[in-house]
């Protein structure tokens, strides 16, 4: 019996003990992970989207005839530039004046669709002069 009286006493002290003990220690939680703040996307009205319209579809316009041109035979590019003398200029011109106010202008210049197609005249337009240099064709 002395067994299980020790037994008894041990474990009356064991709890004793845990009872008197420190409180566990809270867990701890993971510092804050902040956020971030939503970026606000810009928004058009209607006239500055009426105005990229107008302005893309002009550079689309143009675009599409400089590589019709820019990818015609010899031939047909000859005769192209014989008939009408100035049409390689005014399409310089324009490109350029396209190119320059889309720069320029807010309202075009901070748009993405803007941007890609005035790359795309711009390619438009090396092509062609490669294709009236190797058709020897000289422009004034």
């Amino acid at each position: 019996m002395v067994g299980w009286r020790s037994f008894g006493v041990m474990a009356a002290i064991s709890v004793s003990l845990l009872a008197c003990s420190a409180p566990a220690a809270a867990p701890t939680l993971p510092p804050a992970t902040p956020t971030a703040a939503a970026t606000p996307v810009p928004t058009v009205d209607a006239a500055t989207m009426d105005m990229q319209d107008a302005f893309l579809t002009n550079v689309n316009d143009l675009t599409s005839d400089v590589e019709t041109l820019a990818t015609a035979q010899c031939a047909d590019l000859t005769t192209e530039t014989r008939a009408n003398p100035t049409e390689v200029t005014e399409i310089r011109g324009f490109a350029a004046t396209l190119q320059r106010v889309g720069g320029q202008q807010p309202a075009l210049s901070n748009s993405d669709d803007v941007k890609s197609s005035l790359s795309d005249l711009t390619k438009a337009m090396a092509q062609l002069d490669a294709a009236l240099n190797t058709c020897g064709i000289k422009g004034p």
